[in-house]
């Protein structure tokens, strides 16, 4: 049976142990390659990159399960405190950050490029086409005229990646295979993906022998995202394969998009059996578990809800934002705590 009670913050402990590093002395010879991501955008990689730049933390966090931590010279912004797992924090502490950032209803700010191009990068990551793309950022193409090879990454936010509803992790292990090949390291991402399947694997045999009217259906509401017309995510959004891999369905399965802004009067409609509350990482057990009630309170005392049997059944999930809705190596961990949390033992 799911509590309200049973708060879920992915711990440094329950993903993937970071691979071990390899000794470069006995690493076979590199052989350039040539990677396509996102954008369709071919680069070429002559030698493993040294001084790369992660735009945001999505692509940064996938560098360092790759143990490729001492590779980054920057970050186009920091992280928020707390957001990555608690191994990575001293050393993503150290890292220099440049001035792009995310502000709310003005989307993506991007570093400038004599900002960016100081620190003479020799590959450029981005999680988010805006990276790249908006005013005032530097172009994937204007990179490539100055000789630096840059990456989209496919797991993040890449539409043209999907031929159909995300039903697994397959653009993770994709994004974890091409840069595993560009760094030179890809018995290191073999391992992180390896870890991830032996993960989801007890749960995905229980979850595939469930009839459908055994699963309950499930809305993702993202809390933090603001609650007078909620984002409901689609078949193209990640949580979408955590739900179905956990034993769910997804309220809105039917979208073949992302997102889309429902009103509440849908939700009603659909009569979600639960809600999973997913906020942002505050950085703590004690903010997180704060947040999750604040959001509990919210659903239990609107109005409009009162006869949804998600809410009338106080049958509320939780998890944590980076780890349930974007694309990563904690996704694995997502599936394995939304499940224990969507069992009639739970």
């Amino acid at each position: 049976m799911i509590t309200s009670m049973a708060a879920v913050l992915l711990s440094a402990g329950c993903a993937p142990a970071a691979p071990s590093r390899v000794q470069e002395s006995q690493a076979p010879a590199f052989t350039p390659v040539r990677v396509s991501d996102c954008n369709g955008v071919e680069s070429v990689v002559k030698a493993p990159p040294q001084r790369a730049v992660a735009l945001t933390p999505a692509v940064l966090e996938l560098l360092l399960w790759l143990d490729l931590g001492d590779r980054v010279a920057a970050l186009g912004m920091a992280p928020r405190p707390g957001s990555l797992p608690q191994q990575f924090s001293a050393q993503v502490a150290a890292m220099p950050s440049l001035s792009g950032k995310y502000t709310a209803g003005s989307g993506y700010k991007p570093v400038p490029r004599e900002e960016l191009l100081s620190i003479q990068p020799d590959l450029v990551l981005g999680g988010f086409s805006s990276n790249f793309d908006a005013p005032g950022a530097m172009s994937q193409k204007e990179l490539a005229a100055d000789g630096v090879p840059s990456y989209l990454a496919l797991s993040t936010a890449c539409e043209s990646a999907l031929t159909g509803p995300q039903t697994g992790f397959e653009l993770v292990w994709r994004d974890l295979e091409n840069l595993g090949k560009i760094f030179g390291v890809p018995d290191r991402a073999q391992r992180v993906i390896a870890g991830m399947k032996q993960k989801i694997a007890p749960v995905e045999t229980k979850s595939a022998q469930l009839k459908d009217a055994d699963r309950p259906t499930v809305f993702p509401f993202e809390y933090d995202e603001g609650t007078a017309t909620p984002y409901a995510p689609g078949n193209q959004q990640v949580i979408n394969a955590v739900i179905g891999k956990a034993g769910g369905r997804n309220l809105f399965a039917d979208q073949n998009k992302a997102y889309t802004k429902v009103g509440w009067e849908e939700v009603v409609a659909r009569d979600p059996q639960v809600i999973l509350i997913i906020i942002y990482d505050k950085g703590s057990q004690a903010a997180n578990d704060a947040r999750f009630a604040e959001a509990e309170k919210y659903l239990l005392d609107s109005p409009a809800l009162r006869g949804v049997r998600a809410v009338t059944g106080k049958r509320f999930a939780r998890l944590i934002y980076e780890a349930a809705s974007a694309g990563g190596v904690r996704n694995a961990d997502a599936v394995v705590d939304l499940a224990a949390q969507l069992s009639p033992a739970g």
